[in-house]
Parts: structure tokens; sequence; C-alpha cells
């Protein structure tokens, strides 16, 4: 069964408005509205906050939607990219800080792009991976 109906079956068979399905587990209601029309799906976190309302175990509501199990890879995916991106904009701040105490080389224009790359990486990071309550 697709997640989509699981939570939409969940949901109507206690009653229970988007709005309140959402308080329950911190979401917004348009999360919810997203999941249920499948215009989109829940993280991780929210698979585990919605297998606890919902009183079913994490295997049984993700099993048999694929979007779901190619969602996580993909996520893993994407951390492991922007953290290794990350981590080169890093090595290169401190190639222009060594070039700039050894060489007495100053590399403003450098220094400045990378610092610019470095903060719209980790804003990406922080915003796709950041825990939800």
């Amino acid at each position: 069964m697709k997640i989509s109906k699981s939570i939409l079956d969940y949901r109507k068979n206690n009653d229970l408005s988007q709005e309140q399905l959402a308080n329950k587990i911190g979401v917004t209601r348009q999360a919810i509205s997203k999941w249920e029309q499948e215009k989109g799906a829940p993280d991780i976190e929210n698979l585990i906050l919605l297998s606890d309302e919902m009183n079913i175990s994490l295997d049984n509501l993700i099993k048999g939607d694929s979007n779901i199990k190619k969602q996580i890879v993909n996520n893993e995916k994407t951390v492991k990219f922007h953290f290794l991106v990350i981590l080169f904009l890093v090595a290169i701040v401190i190639y222009i800080a060594y070039f700039a105490l050894v060489h007495e080389i100053f590399m403003i224009g450098f220094l400045i792009a990378t610092l610019f790359m470095l903060g719209i990486e980790l804003y990406a990071y922080m915003k796709n991976f950041r825990i939800k309550k």
C-alpha cells in the first residue's frame, strides 16, 4: 500500500483532520496534504513520527512504496555529496590561508568566492537535512 493511502486511511479511521494529524507529528497541514496527494513524501524523521503515531512498524509503513525507498537512498547520497563539497571548500579556504601566511599572497577574490560558495552549500545542507520537530 502506498504511504499516501496509509496516511489518508489512518486519518479518516481516527476522525482526524489534516491539521490535527499535522499537530500530532509536528508538521504543517500542507505537508500532510502533499503526502496524501502524492505531491511529496515525508522524510525519514517524519516517517518515524508517522509510524509511531499510526502504531505500525516503519517497515510496514514504507513497504510497497518504491518512491519512499528511492527518496531515502537519494537523501543518503545527497548528504554524502553535500558533506564532501563542504570539506572541499574548507580545504580551499585553508589553502588560501596557507598562501597568505607563508607566501604573503592574499587572494581576496578567490577567498570571497569560496566563502560565498561555502555559505550556499551550508545553507542547502542545513535546509535539506535539519531535524524537523
